[in-house]
């Protein structure tokens, strides 16, 4: 028996709970070494302690120990025991003061998360989470904090980031303490990414040691959304900037080498003419961009004032097709007006409204192939009308049609510039019919199908429709070389080779890349000035393809652009061309690159 007891005191005295003995008045009748711990006091046997116990039956509670470095807390189970012969009770006591910190810090974050307007979560060290507050769930989309509790922390993030929180950030906060990050959280029932400031950090005991991690987060979703806002505006001004070089080099070519001709040589007076005609009408094209630009700078400033009147559709719609006629002459389209058969009343301005149906159309004639049919038609509804500009053209991809208005916007951001254009045109249409009180928009049923652009404008009552038609419908001298020009602007082509027949060489002339292709193989020149931005096969495929003809591998190719970046030049390099000049070429510089045998390194122009 004394064996056996001795082996019962060896178990209490290495278990880590405290157990004690008291009689019926409370004096310690045993203590092990973890009650005399957990007390902090010692000796305790012979000593009265006021532990509250039932005397009738088992009982089970936490209960508040004084001690001399403070409050304690215990977790206390007793019940009645006869201990040498006399009644008493034994207790059992496991120290809960660090649960019990931890749940009034708890609390406390509760209370203070219960009032955030912000996403406040708690999970154990394991990352398990067991909270979020009211405002966190209704931010992604949770029922319920059960719901919380059986979703694994990793789904709470969109698929695309999960990777990085489970492989990185988490082990940066458990090595850390803390950590932040911005990322996207994901809503669990329409699947949207939401971006938050994620915010985590250990939960700590009274001694410092970490007992669970915490989250605040906020939603940076507005100001993401604006900063993406900020890099496609920046992105698109870049854009428009190499365009409007692009533009501007484009007549200026011409220009420089109608002045240059006129300059150097004696010119009879039809050589004299021609040129007075390419600088009228590269002039004129220039003056159109200018004017383009100065009515985006006055509409964005509030500066251009409508003068108001009374007006006939009619009137707006005649002044509108004599702008257009010439660029739909040239691409010989089929156009066609239909008009209400009595007379429809405007309040606005008419140069403004002429300008507005003219860039629609002239919009229609860019984009609609050479024989293409276009389409003009004027309804009347009530107290409104619908002016419609269709074409058969190369129709709008659905996904393009919401951002065809704004400023700068260009469906196709090829190198092929053959249309033109800064991408202001149909802005400026928004901003002219809005300005009426009217709105404008845009249907076509994908590429390949056509595109219908609508203007509805505000009228004085009137009514239905009869149609109206309109239908639109040299041997070289000794240092000279045999050249071949190719470029699809032709006052620039027939200018440039204007100015090498001046001076010896042997010109022949292309205009786009099959035909290059075509008078290459068949003249076998021993230069090629080309043009980059052609329509349908641009100067880099033509250039690859000359390559390729052991004939022409030693043809010295000089590529002409309006686009001057050292990516443009490497870009060139790696296509087989040996020079590379910007338009407006200065022709000096181009008798120098005629025999330049390399690709040489310029300065980005």
């Amino acid at each position: 028996m004394a064996t056996h007891l001795s082996k019962l005191d060896l178990i209490l005295e290495t278990i880590t709970d405290g157990v004690l003995v008291v009689d019926s008045g409370g004096v310690v009748l045993y203590a092990n070494h973890a009650a005399e711990t957990l007390l902090a006091r010692k000796p305790i046997v012979g000593q009265s302690l006021a532990i509250p116990v039932n005397p009738n039956k088992n009982s089970h509670q936490d209960i508040n120990l004084i001690r001399p470095d403070g409050l304690a807390w215990a977790e206390m189970r007793s019940a009645p025991v006869e201990w040498d012969g006399q009644p008493g009770y034994v207790i059992a006591l496991r120290d809960i003061t660090e649960r019990k910190h931890m749940e009034m810090e708890r609390q406390k974050f509760v209370s203070l998360a219960d009032n955030s307007m912000e996403f406040i979560s708690m999970c154990d060290m394991n990352f398990n989470s067991f909270y979020i507050n009211e405002a966190g769930m209704r931010l992604i989309g949770l029922d319920s904090v059960e719901q919380c509790g059986r979703t694994p922390i990793e789904e709470f993030f969109f698929p695309e980031d999960q990777r990085f929180i489970i492989n990185e950030f988490f082990p940066r906060v458990l090595r850390d303490g803390h950590a932040d990050v911005e990322i996207r959280f994901r809503h669990f029932k329409t699947g949207a990414a939401i971006w938050m400031i994620y915010n985590v950090f250990f939960i700590k005991d009274s001694t410092g040691e970490p007992v669970g991690i915490a989250t605040v987060s906020r939603d940076i979703s507005e100001r993401k959304q604006a900063e993406a806002a900020m890099c496609e505006a920046d992105r698109r001004k870049d854009e428009f900037l190499a365009m409007l070089a692009h533009e501007l080099r484009n007549p200026l070519a011409p220009i420089s080498n109608a002045v240059h001709i006129m300059k150097h040589f004696s010119l009879d007076k039809k050589r004299l003419a021609w040129c007075h005609d390419v600088i009228g009408r590269q002039v004129e094209h220039l003056v159109r961009l200018v004017d383009d630009l100065l009515d985006v700078s006055r509409i964005s400033r509030g500066k251009i004032e409508l003068k108001r009147e009374l007006l006939e559709i009619s009137t707006i719609v005649q002044r509108a097709v004599e702008t257009s006629q010439p660029l739909m002459e040239a691409h010989r389209h089929e156009f066609s007006v239909h008009l209400p058969p009595e007379p429809v009343i405007v309040e606005g301005d008419l140069v403004r409204l002429s300008q507005v149906v003219s860039n629609l159309i002239n919009n229609a004639a860019k984009y609609t192939d050479e024989e293409g049919r276009i389409r003009l038609t004027v309804e009347r509804g009530d107290n409104e009308i619908f002016i419609r500009v269709r074409d058969n053209g190369r129709g709008i991809d659905p996904s393009a049609l919401p951002g065809l208005f704004q400023l700068f916007y260009q469906v196709d951001r090829t190198i092929d510039r053959s249309e033109g254009g800064l991408g202001i045109g149909l802005a400026l249409v928004k901003s002219l019919v809005t300005m009426h009180g009217g709105e404008v928009w845009a249907i076509s049923e994908g590429r390949g199908k056509g595109s219908e652009f609508v203007v509805r404008l505000p009228c004085l009552p009137q009514a239905p429709d009869v149609p109206v038609f309109y239908q639109a419908g040299v041997k070289p001298t000794e240092g000279s070389f045999r050249i071949l020009v190719v470029d699809d602007n032709r006052d620039a082509a027939q200018s440039l080779s204007l100015l090498l027949n001046t001076v010896g060489h042997a010109v022949s002339l292309a205009y786009d890349g099959h035909a290059a292709l075509e008078t290459a193989l068949a003249e076998r020149p021993e230069v090629v000035l080309l043009d980059i931005g052609l329509p349908g096969m641009d100067g880099y495929a033509v250039a690859r393809a000359l390559r390729q003809h052991p004939a022409l591998g030693t043809t010295h190719l000089i590529a002409l652009s309006g686009y001057g970046r050292q990516v443009d030049r490497e870009q060139a390099r790696k296509a087989g061309f040996n020079g590379y000049l910007t338009k407006p070429v200065d022709f000096d510089e181009l008798q120098c690159a005629l025999t330049q045998p390399s690709f040489p390194e310029q300065v980005p122009g």
